[in-house]
């Protein structure tokens, strides 16, 4: 009864709204760089003296549903000048040139035509930080947290509003829509390995905390982070970088096409990015990473464009796994030393999709096809000789696997009337992953296997249909979505003789309300209301009944954005999570482990400050409280989840060609079992960058833990047994974070 009323209203709400509404007057248009003639996505377009407006899409383009006859459009975009261009009812396409000038925070309007409130943060924090590596692009995101725990080959450990989300299993990463969270991952679930995605391209970071966002599915619980790559290059680039540990770097971006085939609409590009270092540690990590994307993309007509994007990926690294503290305390080994130097991996990941934009009915139609091909090959040693004090206790890892999708959505905006617009999105998708030989296997050396403790095919389908409605009425926005997810986990176990496939299907409801109101341009309140949820490991939930399939996440988020003055923006929001159930799944163990419901509640503060027009200030504050709801005080704490997070700095980015940055991150102590026995440490690290750009050319060098502190990345409470005849123990293992590390760097453009 309940599917058929969540049913009846998604397709009462959003299937006959285009019928009942009509437009009037509809303006067309295209932005794009004056220097460049290159599109300018993302930039804002605006009805003068209205709350009327819109943003343009990955080409440039937009188009405005509105009652006015005639009025004059805003155009602005972080570091060009903002741009006034006058329409009528017969206007029918402006090609509007922007001219690029500073940074500019004044140009920034709070507006309701966003739910991501903090998106434009986000903007500003790309345009004037620079980033450098791929674990840089997540911590983009205001109070998201990464630590290594595998020398950088590995998916990085996430923690965000309260979660220790392990590699990912309730945050949800894409990349220009390519899904990065795999699902029952040989490692973990939703394990979201981002090295892949070369730094130096992301041209947007989209982002929204908690789960109220009808379009982001699976994993979006803690929230989501979406990247956006450069669609065209406006310059050819080499980049050159060398530094201590054997460090050396290269990024090389070519555009493939002449400038006649460009204003044709043809555009393709090759980028390339090698790495490799040996790092700090006294056995040579060896890590080596090469990534390799192609992109074609071409403007069929104005109404119809295409991109198609081929990319690889491989990286490979030895040991560098976590160690115990209390080895280094009694000084069997160094901080830098390794209780099983034979631990490292190797990952690859291929990609291809295609991607069509189509303007229907003075609507936008997207599609994207997508093809990954992925392997997995992972060597641990967390408990060292603990299960076998003869052999120690490596494990591998593997998977191969193929993951086929496909994503559609279609947009459009009515005009009721003047300053009363509604804006409608629906969308849906299926993706189905086929991991072949999924496999856990106890080794020694690598290479001897002594033990197969999980083996078998897992095939899992997810078919999704969203919709929502944000309707803008004077100073009010107000967006109401749902969103349908339904799964068939299917698991066929090698390890017995029989053939007898484990199959459970299961679906998820998901509604989404959020609404704000602008007082000004300078300041709004808001108040979002939304169900999510993250699935689990198809071995796990196949073959059971007694533990939740989808477990639902409930969010609450109450906040105020405001500018106090034109170059200052601040946000702050109150928030409450609660979780139907918290793990279900130990790929280290091949087992799962049964955690029960948690709550958790916080507050996040996010202030940005021009202080002049070439200095910039930011700093976030985050404060969670991860409790477990159904165990008594003292034995309730949810391990390892964030208490108090900081991050901040200063930017300088003079007109002269000189730019620095001082930026510090702050984790506090939290505790790292469930009754708080062991301490995960606290850490305050420091980095600094500078560097001169003069024509073609910028030189730079980089420092980061500027002053050398000593401090853990990952860490984690559990037993372990450090050498074959020692007793077992229980305590903290931790991976040692980056000492002091100097790099410099050279880029020509061209």
């Amino acid at each position: 009864m309940k599917k058929n009323i969540a049913v009846s209203y998604l397709i009462l709400l959003f299937a006959f709204m285009p019928a009942v509404i009509s437009g009037h007057n509809i303006i067309k248009g295209k932005v794009l760089n004056e220097s460049t003639n290159s599109p300018l996505p993302g930039a804002s377009v605006r009805l003068k003296g209205t709350s009327e407006g819109t943003t343009t899409d990955e080409w440039g383009n937009f188009g405005m549903d509105t009652d006015y006859e005639s009025g004059t459009l805003i155009i602005s975009y972080i570091g060009f000048k903002t741009k006034e261009v006058d329409f009528t009812s017969h206007t029918e396409f402006l090609v509007i040139a922007l001219t690029p000038d500073v940074i500019d925070l004044s140009t920034v309007r709070v507006s309701a035509t966003k739910i991501t409130p903090m998106v434009s943060i986000a903007q500003v924090d790309v345009n004037v930080r620079t980033v450098n590596t791929s674990q840089d692009v997540l911590r983009i995101v205001p109070g998201l947290f990464i630590a290594q725990h595998a020398g950088g080959g590995k998916s990085e450990q996430i923690f965000l509003r309260g979660f220790d989300a392990d590699h990912g299993t309730d945050v949800n990463i894409s990349v220009d829509g390519l899904p990065v969270n795999m699902v029952s991952q040989a490692h973990g679930q939703g394990y979201a390995d981002l090295h892949w995605l070369i730094p130096e391209l992301i041209r947007e970071v989209d982002f929204g905390k908690g789960p109220y966002y009808a379009e982001r599915g699976d994993f979006a619980t803690a929230g989501y982070v979406a990247f956006k790559t450069l669609t065209i290059l406006e310059h050819n680039m080499v980049k050159l970088e060398t530094g201590q540990f054997n460090t050396f770097r290269t990024v090389d971006l070519f555009n493939l096409l002449g400038k006649q085939a460009r204003e044709s609409g043809k555009n393709a590009y090759v980028a390339l990015e090698y790495f490799m270092t040996d790092g700090p540690f006294e056995h040579p990590q060896n890590f080596s990473r090469l990534n390799m994307l192609a992109r074609y993309n071409q403007i069929v007509d104005q109404k119809n464009m295409f991109t198609i994007t081929a990319s690889m990926f491989n990286s490979k690294w030895d040991q560098s796994g976590q160690i115990p503290q209390s080895a280094v305390d009694n000084g069997t080994i160094t901080r830098w030393g390794s209780i099983d130097p034979s631990e490292g991996g190797n990952t690859q990941r291929y990609n291809l999709s295609i991607k069509t934009m189509h303007q229907i009915n003075n609507g936008m139609l997207n599609n994207l096809l997508y093809y990954t091909r992925y392997h997995f090959d992972l060597y641990s040693n967390f408990t060292f000789f603990l299960i076998d004090s003869i052999n120690g206790d490596e494990i591998r890892q593997k998977e191969n696997r193929n993951l086929y999708g496909y994503k559609g959505s279609y947009v459009k905006s009515f005009s009721l009337k003047k300053d009363n617009v509604i804006e409608t999105l629906f969308g849906g998708g299926f993706r189905f992953d086929e991991i072949i030989n999924s496999q856990l296997l106890r080794t020694k050396e690598r290479y001897i296997i002594l033990d197969t403790v999980s083996f078998g095919n897992i095939f899992e389908t997810n078919i999704n249909l969203y919709g929502q409605a944000t309707w803008m009425i004077n100073k009010w926005m107000i967006n109401a979505g749902m969103r349908l997810d339904a799964f068939k986990f299917e698991y066929n176990d090698k390890t017995t003789d029989v053939y007898r496939p484990s199959v459970k299907y299961k679906n998820i409801f998901s509604p989404k309300i959020n609404v704000a109101y602008n007082f000004s341009g300078q300041l709004q309140l808001y108040a979002k209301l939304g169900k999510g949820f993250h699935s689990n490991d198809a071995r796990v939930v196949a073959k059971n009944d007694s533990i939740s399939t989808l477990p639902a996440a409930y969010g609450a988020d109450l906040g105020i954005t405001w500018k106090p003055v034109p170059r200052m923006i601040i946000n702050t929001a109150l928030w409450y999570i609660y979780l139907q159930e918290e793990l279900v799944w130990s790929g280290d163990a091949g087992t799962w482990e049964p955690s029960g419901r948690t709550r958790r509640l916080g507050v996040d503060f996010s202030f940005r400050w021009q202080i002049i027009r070439w200095i910039f200030f930011d700093l976030d504050i985050n404060y969670g409280q991860a409790r477990f709801v159904d165990e008594p005080d003292g034995a309730n704490y949810v391990p390892l989840s964030p208490v108090l997070t900081s991050t901040g700095g200063l930017t300088f980015n003079h007109p002269t060609g000189w730019s620095a940055s001082l930026r510090y991150r702050f984790m506090g102590d939290r505790p790292a079992d469930e009754t708080n026995t062991v301490t995960a440490l606290g850490y305050f690290i420091c980095d600094f960058k500078l560097n001169y750009t003069f024509r073609k050319w910028t030189f730079g060098l980089s420092v980061q833990n500027l002053f050398n502190a000593d401090w853990n990345e990952a860490q984690f409470a559990g037993e372990y047994r450090v050498t074959t005849t020692s007793r077992p123990d229980y305590g903290l293992t931790y991976t040692p974070g980056t000492p002091f590390f100097f790099k410099g760097n050279v880029i020509f453009l061209f």
